[in-house]
């Protein structure tokens, strides 16, 4: 739940202008790693819905908050053109893939008013010669508040940028990153969605993934909830006051193929003791199995601290847990009955001798990465 507001964040702080106090605060606000998706959801609505200067300028942030996220590396934007600086509202950058690949960003509230593609297209040579970028490595990404879509699309794909410039909504851009957080995809992935060939509204590529997602949720035999064919939780480890950590481990030991999947939560130092106290992971939406589950742990430690072999997923309801429900509540999440618990392998929660330090990029929530990368990774921005 949104408590400081953006009319309350003017009130406090004043203009919201380039550099200003009130840039400032809303950005270590939703960049913060607690701040949940459902929170970030909340502004854009509050944004969309407003129609003071300062709601479009936040829409700006969001955006580009959205895009960091997904795992690109964001240069914010300028919320006024200044001759000494390119234009953007957002320069987001992919490392992962094997060619960085470059999006300049432009967020349109509205499409009352024509957009001119030849703009963002100035914009993104002008990135091209600043920075010595291949001019192929670059993509335009126009992402509408509201209106007509399809009409930007259009005007779009009958201008020479037609293969180098993308349309999606912001709420689109949004419901992306929910299908990252649930379903797994990697970045290099979003990259994909984001940049296919001979698409240019992208947002109804988002759209048909999601469908399928819903769908296959729908028809689903309740397989995830249950692990590999058993029911709710059987571990009989430590309870209040327990440590279920079996020591230290390095990633090279970690067994399994390659392409195994290693899911990668976010904590508080508080959320330490969920772990032991269970050898579990909860509350959590999540709606596949994975082999590892690897906890990145904020707060003064900042890096991915211990990792622990997947043994089922239960309902949280159905978990068998050290204290009662009520008592976690705050310690990492809020309980509702569509989240979930990771129960882990007994005797396999360890801490990491080689554990993977902050850089730039952190596990705002759920991410997935491939143990080949999770074991050579030297930074989180190597795996997120």
């Amino acid at each position: 739940m949104v408590e400081l507001t953006l009319d309350r964040i003017v009130s406090l702080a004043g203009d919201w202008n380039d550099d200003s106090r009130a840039s400032e605060q809303f950005r270590e606000i939703i960049e913060n790693e607690q701040t949940t998706t459902e929170e970030i959801e909340a502004y854009l609505r509050e944004a969309m819905e407003g129609t003071e200067q300062y709601h479009n300028r936040a829409l700006q942030d969001i955006v580009n908050n959205i895009g960091r996220r997904l795992g690109f590396e964001v240069e914010y934007g300028i919320y006024q053109g200044r001759s000494d600086i390119i234009g953007y509202d957002g320069h987001w950058k992919s490392t992962p893939t094997e060619d960085e690949t470059h999006l300049v960003v432009e967020t349109k509230k509205t499409t009352a008013y024509s957009i001119d593609p030849g703009q963002a297209g100035d914009y993104m040579a002008e990135l091209t010669n600043r920075d010595d970028i291949e001019r192929s490595q670059i993509y335009g990404l126009y992402v509408i508040g509201e209106g007509d879509v399809e009409t930007v699309a259009q005007t779009v794909f009958g201008s020479q940028y037609r293969d180098r410039m993308r349309v999606i909504t912001a709420q689109r851009l949004l419901d992306l990153l929910k299908i990252q957080e649930d379903s797994g995809l990697r970045h290099d992935q979003v990259v994909d969605v984001l940049l296919p060939i001979n698409a240019v509204d992208v947002g109804q590529l988002v759209g048909l993934i999601q469908d399928v997602i819903e769908f296959r949720e729908d028809n689903s035999t309740g397989a995830e909830s249950t692990g590999a064919g058993t029911t709710g939780t059987s571990w009989d480890g430590p309870q209040t006051g327990g440590d279920a950590v079996q020591g230290t481990i390095s990633r090279d030991e970690l067994g399994g193929p390659n392409d195994a999947t290693v899911a990668v939560f976010p904590s508080q130092t508080s959320g330490v003791e969920f772990l032991k106290e269970n050898n579990a992971w909860g509350f959590v939406h999540i709606n596949q199995q994975p082999e590892y589950v690897a906890m990145y742990i904020s707060d003064d430690v900042q890096q991915i601290h211990y990792v622990a072999r997947v043994q089922q997923i239960v309902p949280a309801a159905d978990a068998t847990l050290a204290r009662t429900l009520e008592s976690y509540i705050g310690d990492q999440a809020e309980f509702d009955e569509g989240k979930k618990v990771v129960v882990f392998e007994p005797d396999s929660l360890y801490e990491l001798e080689d554990p993977i330090e902050y850089e730039s990029r952190v596990p705002y929530s759920l991410r997935y990465t491939e143990l080949s990368r999770f074991k050579q990774a030297e930074t989180t921005d190597d795996i997120l």
